[in-house]
């Protein structure tokens, strides 16, 4: 998770208009760059009453351990450490991920296997598309999505789970839109994630950039199209796009139309990606596999809180 949200949950900072500079250990950001739930004015939700419940019991922690890498993020990092121990120990999967068969499935729906379709295909010339697994869109901008899908001209792979818009009404796609793919694109409703980005086919993934995708895209180089929907993924958006620029925004503009979808899509998966965003995400992917080689950050960070543990419990016995 981006430790912004920690540190805004450990100094409770209210919802505010104007840029929020004044952080210690965090870069200017924008109202509409904050995580959601801080830019709402109704306080009286359930998940507004978790956030408070949890905040103040990260108050009262001995540690905190944070799936991220200290090089990533040491500025913040820093800036909690003097409210609290801090630990970074990510990105939080195995190294030989490309042995996925082998790890405990993240969900209970059935996954479709996309390996021998992307065998079928040139390496860098699929999208990857996917938004996650909980939070719904609307139905008028996944439309605009699959229109503009469809004028990219773009092989894709698009993770379309049935209550994408609603969970009461299955979302179903515009009328002909599966005639029209053909065979240069595959609809699933649930796919294993790290198979497919970590396939040579893969040259982009268009994501809602949940914390988990953005740490596997950086660990396969995967350059992505940013369509942040809610919580901190529009904080996340940020950190890729503006702070490390690993990132392409989808939407400019207000509202999102297929055109804009399909000039992104080209632009991401062709050659006029900048050629800076692909050194500064060549130079985070080393980052990431340094974090988690022998003695690299994050497993020094371990083995403190595991020394720093061990302490504190002899000093309670």
């Amino acid at each position: 998770m981006y430790t912004v949200n920690l540190f805004y949950f450990l100094c409770g900072l209210d919802n505010r208009e104007d840029t929020i500079e004044y952080i210690p250990g965090i870069k200017a950001i924008e109202p509409k760059d904050l995580v959601s739930f801080l830019q709402d004015t109704d306080f009286s939700t359930s998940m507004h009453r978790l956030i408070s419940m949890t905040s103040k019991e990260m108050k009262s922690a001995d540690f905190i351990l944070c799936n991220t890498v200290h090089e990533l993020e040491f500025e913040p990092i820093l800036a909690i450490q003097e409210q609290r121990p801090m630990y970074a120990i990510g990105p939080l999967f195995p190294s030989g991920l490309s042995n996925s068969k082998t790890l405990v499935p993240t969900s209970l729906k059935p996954e479709f296997d996309c390996t021998q379709w992307l065998n079928t295909k040139p390496q860098g010339s699929v999208l990857y598309v996917s938004f996650g697994s909980f939070i719904p869109c609307e139905k008028e901008k996944i439309d605009e999505i699959a229109h503009g899908l469809l004028l990219s001209k773009i092989n894709f792979i698009w993770v379309l789970r049935g209550d994408a818009v609603s969970y009461e009404e299955p979302y179903v796609l515009p009328s002909g839109f599966e005639d029209e793919i053909k065979d240069r694109a595959l609809i699933v409703t649930w796919t294993n994630q790290i198979d497919v980005i970590s396939h040579s086919a893969i040259g982009g993934f268009l994501t809602h950039c949940g914390w988990n995708s953005t740490l596997e895209s950086i660990w396969y180089g995967v350059p992505m199209l940013c369509f942040p929907l809610k919580a901190d993924q529009l904080t996340i958006r940020k950190l890729l796009v503006d702070d490390w620029r690993i990132g392409v925004n989808l939407c400019d503009k207000k509202p999102l139309t297929r055109f804009e979808v399909a000039e992104k899509v080209n632009v991401l998966m062709s050659t006029k990606l900048d050629d800076k965003l692909r050194k500064e995400m060549i130079k985070l992917r080393q980052i990431s596999k340094n974090a988690l080689a022998e003695n690299g950050s994050s497993e020094r960070n371990l083995c403190q809180f595991v020394s720093d543990l061990k302490n504190k419990i002899i000093e309670k016995v």
